[in-house]
């Protein structure tokens, strides 16, 4: 009888292990544990192995694991990282990074601690502000913030981009949520050229990230009981730099790099190798009986020399250069501490005729009576934004999508006197010289 027990037990054993050994699809979802909603685009990886998914428009994905995983990595940008037992059906709730949270919820006009404040917010600190570089601040929080997506169709420096807090609230009204800054909220339109142009200055490009002593995001529609309709679209509040406790400090900055396009891993066909695509082309059309004769009458009609060419991406782009230069000076004296900031910034984009500069300075003062504080912030800022029209329709003003699409290799971009020459009326060389081009120039 013992026997039949033990031959029973061992044969449940091995049942239930051949059972786990055999998982071979595990389905789940991915959510924020902040709200709730569904994380899109997460990553779902076999621990140790190349083998994994990503989440759907729902959070949900479907995934294929080998025999003998135990182990689930999920992952996104923004969130920490977590590894979950291989199962038939997981759920899995991601945790902010809290690498970016501080102890202080600054909502602009209050200062509250984090522990006793009951809305969705992230703190993005100084640190993280200053890794990457780029005109506008707000660059540092693409990637970095849950629930913030950024948008720039251009790559001109200082150009204004779509910012979503949650997702788009609406498809026709403003979409843009509230800046505030120093307890202040600024004119967070767009400034320059009209918006079917693409070539707007972004207004906080004109605020130096080195100025900034932290950012914070108020998600949620508890911010609308601070600002009204006005936060609907999310509020970014941003705190600039005081003077610290301690002797005076004088610090200088300089950055300077290099930018250039990326995933150019492919070569564009040259004029011969084109005329000879299009000649074959004529033949397999019916346009021409044979070859030779193809390629004769296509080197007239386009009075092609036979020889030159023109890579016109080549053209019209660069290689970028940025430099960025800061001195601050800042200190406490009894009561009152102060911060001077200065800065220059130059920065040219890939585009040609793309750049932008900016002249910086800022002074807050700050003096403590008793229990009352008394401050002043005052700020100076001038910009420069050239930039080239980025209209794909009527006009079609873009050299960007001109080059693309209606230049061929076998046209000459000027004549022997050195003119340019005009191809369907469009030349985007010519667009981006200063002179004659239909380029945009923006001071704020």
């Amino acid at each position: 009888m013992q026997k039949k027990v033990l031959y029973m037990l061992a044969y449940l054993l091995l049942g239930v292990g051949w059972a786990t050994a055999q998982v071979s699809s595990v389905t789940g979802i991915v959510t924020s544990a902040d709200d709730g909603e569904p994380v899109i685009g997460a990553s779902v990886l076999v621990k140790g192995t190349t083998t994994g998914t990503v989440t759907d428009l729902d959070g949900n994905f479907t995934l294929q694991v080998p025999a003998g995983a135990k182990t689930l990595v999920v992952s996104y940008i923004g969130f920490q990282t977590q590894e979950v037992a291989v199962a038939p059906r997981v759920a899995v709730a991601l945790k902010g990074d809290d690498k970016l949270l501080d102890e202080v919820v600054v909502t602009g006009y209050t200062t509250q601690r984090r522990a006793s404040f009951t809305g969705a917010a992230a703190i993005v600190d100084k640190d993280a502000l200053t890794k990457k570089t780029d005109a506008s601040f707000m660059k540092s929080l693409e990637g970095t913030v849950p629930g913030v997506q950024m948008n720039n169709a251009s790559s001109m420096p200082g150009t204004f981009g779509t910012v979503f807090v949650r997702g788009r609230g609406s498809l026709s009204s403003g979409t843009a949520p509230l800046y505030v800054i120093d307890g202040v909220p600024v004119n967070a339109e767009n400034e320059g050229s009209t918006a079917t142009d693409n070539n707007n200055t972004d207004p906080m490009s004109t605020l130096n990230p080195a100025d900034i002593e932290n950012v914070t995001i108020l998600k949620d529609a508890a911010a609308t009981a601070i600002y009204g309709s006005r936060a609907g679209n999310g509020v970014i509040v941003i705190t600039t730099k005081k003077g610290a406790e301690g002797a005076t400090t004088v610090n200088f900055e300089m950055k300077q790099g290099a930018v250039s396009m990326g995933n150019h891993n492919m070569d564009y066909a040259d004029a011969k190798s084109s005329m000879d695509l299009f000649a074959k082309g004529w033949v397999a059309a019916g346009k021409a009986t044979n070859y030779e004769d193809a390629y004769k009458e296509l080197t007239k009609n386009y009075h092609w020399d036979g020889s030159s060419s023109t890579d016109w991406i080549d053209a019209i782009t660069r290689t970028g250069h940025y430099q960025d230069y800061n001195l601050n000076i800042s200190g406490r004296t009894g009561k009152t501490g102060y911060y001077l900031g200065l800065g220059y910034l130059d920065t040219k984009g890939i585009v040609i005729a793309s750049d932008f500069a900016r002249y910086s300075g800022r002074l807050n003062v700050d003096s403590k009576f008793n229990r009352l504080t008394v401050g002043a912030n005052t700020s100076f800022s001038y910009s420069v934004k050239n930039g080239f029209a980025m209209r794909t329709n009527g006009a079609m003003s873009s050299p960007l999508v001109i080059a693309v699409s209606m230049m061929k290799p076998f046209y000459k971009m000027r004549d022997e006197k050195g003119n340019y020459l005009l191809h369907n009326n469009s030349n985007p060389v010519a667009m981006c010289d200063p002179e004659l081009g239909n380029l945009n120039r923006t001071r704020v």
